[in-house]
């Protein structure tokens, strides 16, 4: 996809020249579009087809080029599609416009490729020495070391998954290559205490899909959903440019969220919270490895994941797990926003759940008064659009869904100067609670009666809602 300009509509000297104020890439002074001889012009080296200044422009001028030649003009991008009462889809996509994502275009793929990225081979942690060394509140060395060793477990799942699991998903001659680099390495061992697969037979998927979820709770699950399998939500392409080939017999993903600690959360941008997060990854990376161990053990394909492979929100949505944010995260009813998620890609015979439409739905409808996560974002890169729409800020986006897209440029150079990762939109989220009786009610509230809606950020505030809590006192309710 690109774009290009319309001379005929170009009236630059009417204008404001919106698009040029309005581009993402001329504000970091990679210059995307200008105005030359009284006409705009776009340096496609520089441009990232985000779609700003196609719906800036008041005059039309800039239209849509897509892979197939065929053009969209600002009108047609935005067309709905007429839906009957019946319809109960989650998201509205464009299908002139969305395509599968490459992983490779994802912010933490970018880091490592990118040279044009301000973050290209800058390690998250790499100021976190400095930090600790000030004596600030959530910024000592004993955090530090504590967020790092949070992450183990998910760094050794993920390497491992990189290295066998990924091997199911790849062409024939990248599995080649690959068995011949494994084969340089691998030490073999033998375990005389595993058991061989069965060869179980699932015949009623929704009882199957019963066992599931019981066993996935028992194993540290806090969610489990299950989607019907859809191509359109795995990436082409892994973090190295390599194909994703999915096996054919794949029908179904099952879908785990694991709770993050309140507490820790709530300290955000402060280093316990990032302890939460990596204490997520390690816990879904656990639940994941033994429930596709779970499933293989009966003779089914497992393909375990946390963030590769695929997009992990739709999918969650689609599973029944929640509805999507302003902040671009999944919000359950039970955790809010507060969870990490996995997926098990399987041609296990299971029933899949339907998507939680109403409560969807009642999300969008909420995000679209409540500004807090914009408002609380240190790094500014929450929209304060009242609706979604298709607007895009990186090429770490992908067009073609309407949503509140996230500029995840300048979400993750705040990292880099916080030294560590920040959850701040999902501390300072209305919906971030435990799941108690006040909670659900509001809930309820929220589902049934939107016009309450503009007053839940009061209310969160007059109760001391919310992130940024002082990293001493959480540390002192833990008692030992």
């Amino acid at each position: 996809m690109s774009l290009q300009i319309l001379n005929k509509n170009c009236l630059s000297t009417e204008c404001q020249h919106e698009c040029v104020e309005v581009c993402p890439q001329n504000k970091k002074g990679k210059i995307a579009i200008k105005i030359e001889r009284k006409l705009a012009e776009i340096n496609h080296k520089n441009c990232i087809s985000c779609l700003q200044c196609v719906y800036a422009c008041p005059f039309d001028a800039i239209e849509v080029v897509l892979k197939n030649k065929k053009t969209l003009t600002k009108e047609a991008l935005q067309i709905k599609e007429k839906k009957s009462k019946k319809d109960r889809r989650i998201f509205e996509i464009n299908e002139e416009v969305y395509e599968p994502f490459n992983e490779k275009f994802t912010i933490f793929s970018r880091r490592m490729w990118d040279e044009d990225f301000e973050g290209y081979k800058k390690p998250i942690f790499g100021k976190a020495k400095d930090h600790a060394t000030k004596g600030m509140d959530g910024y000592s060395e004993i955090e530090l070391a504590a967020v790092d060793a949070a992450w183990s477990i998910e760094n050794m799942v993920s390497m491992h998954e990189f290295h066998n699991e990924r091997q199911k998903t790849l062409d024939e001659e990248s599995k080649k290559k690959l068995e011949e680099q494994k084969a340089k390495s691998d030490v073999k061992q033998v375990n005389y205490d595993v058991q061989e697969p069965q060869n179980y037979e699932a015949k009623d998927p929704k009882e199957m899909s019963k066992w599931l979820k019981k066993i996935s709770k028992f194993y540290g699950a806090s969610l489990t959903g299950i989607a019907k399998f859809d191509s359109k939500w795995i990436y082409t392409n892994d973090r190295m440019d390599r194909p994703y080939v999915i096996p054919k017999k794949i029908k179904n993903v099952i879908v785990i969220a694991v709770e993050m600690d309140l507490g820790a959360i709530n300290t955000s941008p402060k280093w316990p919270g990032g302890i939460a997060t990596g204490l997520g990854y390690s816990k879904m990376a656990f639940v994941r490895t033994l429930l596709s161990s779970f499933i293989r053990n009966l003779g089914y394909e497992a393909i375990p994941a946390g963030n590769a492979l695929a997009l992990s929100v739709p999918i969650a949505v689609e599973a029944g797990l929640g509805g999507y944010g302003r902040h671009g995260l999944l919000i359950t009813k039970e955790y809010g926003p507060r969870v990490r998620v996995a997926k098990i890609l399987t041609d296990m015979p299971l029933e899949a759940d339907k998507p939680s439409y109403r409560f969807a739905k009642s999300v969008e409808k909420f995000c679209e008064t409540c500004m807090t996560c914009a408002e609380k974002c240190p790094s500014a890169s929450i929209p304060f659009d009242k609706n979604q729409s298709y607007k895009t800020y990186s090429i770490s986006n992908n067009p073609g869904v309407k949503k509140w897209y996230i500029n995840v440029d300048t979400c993750y150079l705040f990292w880099l100067k916080n030294g560590g990762d920040c959850s701040s939109c999902i501390s300072d989220c209305e919906y971030n609670h435990k799941p108690t009786w006040p909670h659900k009610i509001a809930n309820w509230i929220v589902m049934n009666l939107p016009f309450f809606n503009p007053i839940w950020p009061y209310i969160g505030r007059l109760l001391g809602y919310g992130g940024n809590k002082s990293a001493k006192k959480f540390w002192k309710k833990i008692k030992v």
